[in-house]
């Protein structure tokens, strides 16, 4: 009897081999990455996205780092549950003699658009605040950090705090002039309401000193001081930097006090945190834009903040509960629900992308799979994917290719991580479903993106032919 199951185990074993025989276009992706990524780990899944065949697949079930390939979960679950039209709205609310101020986490709240909504108070004839002015930011509960974070990023613009209070993407920019060796550099804003109050240790050495040893340093304080210390390299050149802002609460308070005391608002009482009650009447409002276009600013500039802001607010209107947990509990949930994913081949922590998520690149074909074939998002979710060598982080990437603004991708990066999912019009009019990711990357992190960029030219065949772009009809 035995002999018998061993003789079937062979057959179906030379069975799979024959169904999955190595063919010279698989052959030529193993040679790329062989040599390209010789220690790293290399995931990839490509299927005809018509047919459903395998093109190639490379430990396609073994599970990954995403990075921000993971933002593609929190925008199809905000899309199945929330709609492509839906809007935050932050309010200001009335109770007695007391005003509410009720945040909402909308991510791209200004300091410009809450001093337009302050400013309703006095054409809405309310020139002076009897009670209190409350800050409801209730709505989102710490932490206001996703759990695997990295303590590196805090004090950066990519570990912005995810409170329900959102001002100005809870960051800064500043220029940074760094012209004479051995001498602090120059920090500048244009930013009209800055919360920070930066402490500049920072010393200007040269590239070599910088790369071999030192590097720039950053320290949270307290009430929104910030620390910079250790070096930076000359420049000729201005560089750009964006810090976070640690407390946005107290940049949400001076910007109430200066809106109130400029435009003759009179205070009685103070501006204090709480939560507003069942019975406050809401009196005016200001709305973010549709959710649609949140999403396409999320996926093409893989913004974390607005990633967090989604999954808290998915927590919230699945749950009840803003957090973190929750919110991943419900993007799985929702997910779960609409699509063909196995929540055993994945593990979500939270809607961004850190080291605490894992999935195989077969799951997220999957995904893909289901919003390209669904009626309702599918037509909504390509139009916000980033296009290569067209817009956001594939802007740059393959632009002198026949492939520019023929791949509708999510890009993935962080150290020694790096990914790539989405769809692929090739010249022969055939269309794909790919997901490569690499991680234990011990070399330059471009080499992964050469890579993918050389297996989508491997699966397209052609360089130079033009083809249209792609279309889900």
């Amino acid at each position: 009897m035995w002999l018998i199951k061993i003789y079937k185990l062979c057959i179906g074993l030379l069975f799979s081999n024959l169904l999955y025989a190595q063919t010279p276009l698989s052959t030529e992706i193993d040679n790329l990455i062989n040599k390209t990524l010789p220690l790293a780990n290399v995931g990839v899944y490509i299927k005809d996205l018509k047919t459903g065949e395998i093109v190639y697949q490379r430990n396609a079930n073994k599970m990954f780092y995403p990075a921000s390939n993971i933002k593609l979960l929190s925008a199809a679950a905000a899309l199945y549950k929330l709609g492509p039209n839906y809007r935050y709205k932050t309010q200001l609310g009335k109770v007695n003699k007391d005003i509410f101020l009720i945040f909402s986490g909308s991510p791209s709240l200004t300091a410009e658009k809450l001093q337009d909504l302050l400013l309703q108070l006095p054409k809405l004839g309310i020139n002076k605040i009897d009670g209190n002015l409350i800050v409801d930011a209730s709505i989102f509960k710490p932490p206001f950090y996703a759990p695997g974070i990295s303590y590196d990023d805090l004090g950066w613009y990519y570990a912005a705090p995810s409170s329900a209070i959102i001002i100005n993407e809870n960051a800064v920019a500043y220029d940074v002039r760094a012209t004479k060796l051995n001498k602090v550099p120059e920090f500048t804003t244009k930013v009209l309401h800055n919360p920070l109050t930066l402490i500049n240790d920072v010393t200007t050495v040269s590239k070599a000193e910088e790369k071999e040893h030192c590097s720039l340093n950053i320290q949270l304080i307290k009430e929104n001081q910030i620390r910079l210390y250790g070096c930076i390299a000359q420049a000729e050149q201005a560089k750009r930097m964006h810090l976070s802002v640690p407390d946005p609460e107290l940049f949400a308070q001076e910007i109430i006090h200066q809106t109130l005391a400029k435009n003759g608002i009179e205070l009685k009482g103070k501006v204090i945190s709480g939560k507003a009650p069942k019975e406050v009447q809401i009196i005016a409002q200001v709305e973010s834009d549709e959710l649609t276009k949140l999403l396409a600013h999320m996926l093409e500039e893989s913004d974390n903040l607005y990633a967090d802001s989604i999954t808290k607010l998915l927590a919230v209107t699945l749950t009840g509960d803003g957090t973190y947990k929750q919110g991943a509990y419900s993007i799985k949930t929702i997910l779960t629900e609409h699509t063909h994913l196995d929540m055993k081949q994945l593990e979500i922590a939270d809607g961004v992308g850190t080291r605490y998520n894992l999935i195989t690149p077969e799951q997220l074909v999957v995904l893909l799979s289901d919003l390209y074939h669904d009626e309702a998002i599918g037509p909504t979710f390509l139009t916000i994917l980033p296009k290569m060598g067209r817009s956001g982080t594939l802007k740059d990437r393959m632009k002198k290719t026949s492939l520019a603004g023929k791949i509708a991708a999510k890009t993935g990066s962080m150290h020694d991580v790096s990914s790539l999912s989405g769809y692929l019009a090739a010249p022969d009019g055939k269309e794909y479903i790919f997901s490569i990711i690499s991680n234990g990357i011990n070399t330059n992190i471009l080499k992964a993106k050469d890579l993918e960029e050389k297996i989508l030219l491997a699966i397209a065949k052609e360089k130079e032919i033009k083809t249209e772009p792609l279309n889900n009809n």
